[in-house]
C-alpha cells in the first residue's frame, strides 16, 4: 500500500518518505522534518494514534496529519478536536486527498 501512496504523492510533485511502521516513521520524522504526515490508524508498531500522540505531546508539534484508514472511527475524534487533522476512509478519493494535502501544507507554510 505504501507503494501506491508513494506513486500518488511523488506524481503530484511531493517529496515523500515511507516507513514500514510507527517507530520507523518517528525516526524519519526526526531526520526529515516533513510538512505533513500520512498515517493509518492500524499501522504496525503502535499505530498512527501513537505517532499522533508523540508528535503532539513529546515533540510539541502541530504538523498536519492525514489518516487514511479502514478504521476511521478510531481516529475520528482526533479530527474533531484538532483543526489540522483529517480522516479518510479507505478506499480514498485520490483527487480529494491531494486537494486536502495541498491545502494543509499551504496553511502550515503561511503561519
Amino acid at each position: 500500500m505504501t507503494d501506491f501512496y508513494e506513486d500518488l504523492f511523488s506524481g503530484a510533485g511531493y517529496e515523500i518518505k515511507t516507513a514500514a511502521d510507527a517507530t520507523a516513521g518517528m525516526d524519519m520524522y526526526y531526520d526529515f522534518k516533513p510538512d505533513l504526515l500520512v498515517l493509518d490508524a492500524d499501522m504496525p508498531g503502535g499505530g498512527g494514534e501513537r505517532v499522533f500522540g508523540i508528535s503532539r505531546t513529546l515533540l510539541n508539534s502541530d504538523i498536519p496529519i492525514v489518516f487514511i484508514t479502514g478504521l476511521p472511527e478510531r481516529v475520528a475524534k482526533l479530527a474533531l478536536t484538532n483543526s489540522n487533522v483529517r480522516v479518510y476512509q479507505k478506499p480514498v478519493d485520490t483527487n480529494d486527498l491531494l486537494s486536502t494535502v495541498k491545502e494543509m501544507i499551504k496553511a502550515r507554510k503561511s503561519k
